[in-house]
Formats: structure tokens, C-alpha cells, sequence
């Protein structure tokens, strides 16, 4: 039989800001992981936080239910009360079946942050890591590791599916693919207003990108932290000059280029995670790193060309140059991990102590964790 450990270093620690993570720490003089379970994956490594973030650390799952109970409940009650703009838009444009912008789409914006705070917390709680330990992990550590990027896989499984939907309904993609006719972007500008569903899948993404603020703020840091608070920013802004500048084509198009790794690397991990056989998670690594390259290098790629090509026609020099900018920040960092996927690569193939990835002291340990555990099974009579 295969040793999974090649297997399960090759899928470590691509850590892409997709995904997010909480440690467990194992209690201080135990031999191995802690055999109690604590009922909350992120309990244990915000003990220590005090303040209001810490308290939101430990209060992820009841801290959000109370708001999206109160709003439901008096919205279920009071139909016109103020609670309506928690939960639906208000620029209706009935003549067109669709929505402008409005500073009300703040109140929902907030919900959402709320929402996605709790279902992660929750189903990771509830849901994944029961299933994690019904699978196989090993440890708390896997079980929790497994739980986090089973919630980033479902959510960007979600929204890909949605996203891509989205631009098959804008005017640019007119049955052809869009990123071969880069003119095509721009039809229609400016878009001031979106169909229900459009508009609902563009401000569920930025409620996303706001909760995953929070997110890493609680999680253990890794090496990449500050590449990975920089992405977080970025992509924050893009997605609000989009909205001002009315170009969401370009951000559907830029979030459909970016979910579909998420998809299968967080994929991967969970299998890795459940210590699954080199023969399952080789091929899975391998299309993660082809996909890798092709949505987020070419793809984004012709993004950033059709706005350096285009852009100028329709927007001041300054608007030009500052999302030009960001547009380019993005791609440097995905640059970034794009080489630390490369050295994994290189590693895999010449180095004879296996594959470590360097930038995450606490995947590597949940590795050796792994190890050891099954070593010690392996010598009980």
C-alpha cells in the first residue's frame, strides 16, 4: 500500500486567501493531539483575545443568530418596518424589472456579514467536523483543518456556479467566451442596474469578502499573513469601485477567474486531511496547479488586458490608473503564490525528504502529527 504522507505534504499549505483557517492548539504537556472536543473549531485559539474582537471570536455562533433572528422575526411581523432593508433592495425599477444602486444596500450588506460569520461557524461546528471525524481524521487539529475547507469549497462551489450564471446573462457574453473579445467588456456601460439575481450574487460576494476580514483576524497567522491581508484589501476595493464605477461585468468576470481553484484546492486539502491515497490526491494537485495557471494568470490575465487596452475610452486618467493598479496588485500577489506552488512542485520532484510547504509551520505539523499517530497505531499489538 501507498504511504499517504507524500500525498498529504504535496496538497499542504498552498494557502491561497480562499481558504481560512483556525488552529486548535493541543493542550499544554499532552503526548499528541487533545482528545477533547471542544465544541466551537475556534474556542480554543481565542481564549487568550480580549476585547471585542475576541469576544466576537468566541461568539460566532449566537452573537450572529441573535441579529438574524431579531431581523426575521420583526420583518415576519412588521412587513414595512425599518427591518425590510436588511433583506430586501430597495431601488426597484419596476419599468426595467431591476435594481439601482442605494446607501440602503449598506443595511444588507451588514446582514449578510452577519449571516456568513454564523452559517461558517455553524456548519463547521455541526456539519463538517462530525463529518471529518466520521471520515477518518485523526486528530482534532485534521478535523478542524477538514472542517475549514470544506466551508471554503461549499461556498466557492456556490458561488462559481452562480457567478458564471450571472455572466452568461450580461450583454457581453453575447454566446461567444468573453475573455477572446475583450472590446465586449464595455458594452453597455455604464451599468447602473442589475437584475435581482445579479445584483444579489455581486453584494453576497462583497458581504463574503468583508466576513473574511473578521476571519483572518481570528485565525492562527501564517507566513503569508501580510499577502494575505493585502489581497483581502484589494479585492475589497476593486469590488467597491466596480459598483461605483458601474463596471460589475469586469467583477463577475474577475470572480468567476478566481473561484474555480478555490474549488478544487479546498478540495484536495479535505482529502488530504482524511489522509486519502497518493493515487486520489496526485491527480487533484495536478489540476489544481493547471487550473491555477490558466483562470488566474491567462484568464485574469485578458481582464487586466481588456481594461489596459479599453478603459481609457471611457474612464478620467486618474479612475484609470487606480484600478489599473489594483487590477495589477492582484495579479502580483497571485504571482506571489503562484511560485510558492512552483517551489512545491520543484520540491516534489527532487527532493528526497518529501514536500513541505515553508510558508505554513502549522500544515506541516498537522502532517507530522498525522504521521505519528498512525506510526503509533501501527505498533499497538
Amino acid at each position: 500500500m501507498a504511504s499517504t504522507a507524500p500525498a498529504a505534504k504535496r496538497l499542504t499549505g498552498i494557502h491561497v486567501p480562499a481558504s481560512s483557517s483556525v488552529s486548535v492548539p493541543e493542550k499544554p504537556g499532552s503526548k499528541g493531539s487533545s482528545s477533547r472536543r471542544n465544541p466551537h473549531p475556534d474556542a480554543m485559539n481565542t481564549q487568550h483575545r480580549r476585547g471585542l474582537l475576541g469576544a466576537m471570536a468566541r461568539h460566532q455562533i449566537d452573537g450572529p443568530l441573535v441579529l438574524i433572528v431579531a431581523v426575521l422575526g420583526m420583518y415576519a411581523l412588521f412587513p414595512t418596518s425599518f427591518a425590510r432593508k436588511f433583506i430586501l433592495f430597495q431601488a426597484y425599477d419596476a419599468a426595467t424589472d431591476t435594481y439601482g444602486q442605494s446607501m440602503d444596500d449598506l443595511y444588507f450588506l451588514f446582514f449578510w456579514v452577519a449571516v456568513f460569520t454564523f452559517l461558517r461557524a455553524a456548519l463547521m461546528t455541526y456539519v463538517l467536523m462530525p463529518m471529518a471525524r466520521l471520515l477518518g481524521a485523526t486528530s482534532e487539529r485534521l478535523v478542524v483543518r477538514f472542517a475549514e475547507q470544506g466551508w471554503s469549497c461549499l461556498y466557492y462551489s456556490c458561488s462559481w456556479v452562480l457567478g458564471m450564471s450571472c455572466l452568461q446573462q450580461t450583454t457581453t457574453w453575447n454566446n461567444k467566451f468573453i475573455w477572446y473579445n475583450t472590446d465586449e467588456f464595455f458594452d453597455g456601460f455604464p451599468i447602473t442596474s442589475l437584475s435581482l439575481v445579479t445584483k444579489s450574487y455581486y453584494l453576497l460576494q462583497f458581504s463574503f469578502w468583508l466576513s473574511q476580514l473578521f476571519v483572518i483576524c481570528i485565525e492562527e497567522p501564517r507566513k503569508d499573513f501580510v499577502a494575505m491581508i493585502c489581497h483581502h484589501i484589494v479585492t475589497l476595493l476593486l469590488i467597491i469601485s466596480s459598483l461605483l464605477q458601474h463596471i460589475t461585468t469586469f467583477g463577475i468576470a474577475v470572480f468567476v477567474s478566481m473561484d474555480l481553484a478555490d474549488i478544487i484546492l479546498s478540495f484536495g486539502k479535505c482529502l488530504k486531511y482524511i489522509e486519502m491515497p497518493d493515487k486520489i490526491c496526485d491527480p487533484i494537485f495536478a489540476c489544481f496547479m493547471g487550473v491555477w495557471v490558466y483562470t488566474r494568470h491567462f484568464l485574469y490575465g485578458t481582464i487586466i488586458y481588456a481594461w489596459i487596452a479599453h478603459a481609457g475610452n471611457y474612464f478620467s486618467t486618474t479612475m484609470y490608473l487606480i484600478i489599473g493598479g489594483l487590477l495589477l496588485m492582484l495579479q502580483s500577489l497571485m504571482y506571489f503564490w503562484l511560485w510558492s506552488i512552483l517551489r512545491i512542485v520543484y520540491k516534489m520532484f527532487v527532493s528526497k525528504g518529501g514536500v513541505v510547504d515553508d510558508r505554513s509551520d502549522d500544515e506541516d505539523e498537522t502532517v507530522e502529527e498525522s504521521t505519528s499517530s498512525k506510526q503509533k497505531t501501527q505498533r499497538r499489538p
